[in-house]
């Protein structure tokens, strides 16, 4: 699971280039757009970063979400989305 991790953050860093500039951690519990809870670390992703993140996954690891029972309404953090492509590997 670690290297899906590694997969999830570079495709993460690939379109926001500004979170790695900054040395922002990506953690598994790092909010893809918002965060409810003021400590739980934001990536701040809009809509259009996380469609870019999601192709990119597809083609990175040869899925499509449309065939699986994964829904992006469902994928709120880093963890959500690396558990979501272990699960169809």
């Amino acid at each position: 699971m670690t290297e899906v991790l590694n997969v999830v953050t570079q495709a993460i860093i690939g379109i926001r280039p500004d979170l790695g500039e900054s040395r922002t951690a990506i953690t598994r519990d790092s909010a893809l757009f918002y965060a409810a809870d003021p400590d739980q670390p934001v990536l701040g992703l809009d809509s259009m970063e996380a469609l870019e993140l999601i192709a990119v996954l597809e083609q990175e690891f040869g899925v499509e979400l449309a065939d699986t029972g994964i829904r992006i309404a469902d994928l709120g953090t880093v963890g959500d989305v690396v558990d979501a492509m272990s699960g169809t590997l």
